[in-house]
């Protein structure tokens, strides 16, 4: 099932791809030091919702884990209950990146 917030997301992250287009044709044609430093930002902040992204997930199946020890008969749809908290806590990092981003490039242009 597809929730609001992953269309919203996705929304966030077109528009962050489009607000951000002019600025890497521009760094490839003309480069300027603003330009620079929005490039690389975007490098690292991808980089770092990625690290953030994979500390989450790990968390998140160790709390899964306890919850089992706690729990031992946990049933199937426990189990896809978890998985779906683990990919949750995995994008929430990147979820929070992109919210921003459109946030920061909106208010630039």
């Amino acid at each position: 099932m597809i929730k609001k917030r992953d269309i919203t997301t996705a929304g966030h992250a077109a528009e962050t791809i489009a607000r951000r287009m002019p600025i890497l044709w521009g760094q490839a044609l003309s480069p300027t030091p603003e330009g620079q430093r929005e490039v690389t930002r975007m490098v690292a902040e991808k980089q770092q919702a990625m690290v953030d992204g994979l500390v989450a997930a790990q968390m998140q199946m160790m709390q899964e884990a306890m919850r089992f020890w706690v729990n031992p008969f946990a049933t199937p749809s426990s189990t896809g209950r978890a998985a779906a908290r683990i990919a949750n806590a995995a994008s929430a990092p990147a979820r929070k990146t992109v919210r921003a981003n459109v946030k920061r490039l909106r208010k630039k242009g």
